[in-house]
């Protein structure tokens, strides 16, 4: 394989071990640079091959046909309440920037959650959520969510689609 050829971040797979990881560049001697877990390997050009999304993450779709009700059983979770959650993972949880996509939506997905019974309990009249626009997989999870309970109204209006508004009746 011409390491040239990939992109920081791109899946892939080290043909001797079987490891999937993420491609984070070329180091000094010419071996390319993998981000399994937490560690950086170093692999030679001709031990390295890339991979779809669905081979490094084979379990996700198999998380999105879950039932939302069920996430929110596994962890509790607390939050420091405002009027506004921003579900990016830089602002959420920067720790989990390494996790599998189906355990960060499955961790966003808790969040908002809990956000929404705070927001109802509190007997808020209106909050947001930023979800982001991405590939709009959250957007689905955010979305069923809130046609789940009854004391919501919701429309995806704001930033361009990015966000929530929710009124709590």
């Amino acid at each position: 394989m011409d390491l040239k050829t990939l992109w920081i971040g791109d899946r892939v797979e080290v043909l001797s071990s079987s490891n999937q990881g993420k491609f984070e560049g070329i180091s000094k001697d010419g071996r390319a640079r993998v981000l399994i877990g937490e560690k950086i390997f170093l692999v030679t050009a001709d031990n390295i091959k890339t991979i779809t999304e669905a081979e490094y993450f084979p379990d996700i779709h198999e998380f999105l046909k879950n039932d939302v009700s069920e996430v929110k059983k596994t962890v509790p979770l607390k939050i420091k309440f405002d009027h506004t959650l921003d579900l990016h993972l830089e602002k959420l949880a920067p720790h989990m920037q390494n996790e599998l996509p189906a355990r960060i939506l499955e961790f966003q997905v808790q969040k908002s959650e809990v956000f929404i019974r705070e927001a109802i309990s509190k007997k808020y009249p209106h909050i947001t959520i930023i979800h982001g626009k991405g590939a709009g997989v959250l957007k689905e999870q955010i979305e069923a969510q809130l046609k789940g309970i009854p004391q919501v109204r919701f429309t995806f209006s704001k930033n361009g689609g990015g966000a929530v508004e929710v009124w709590l009746d």
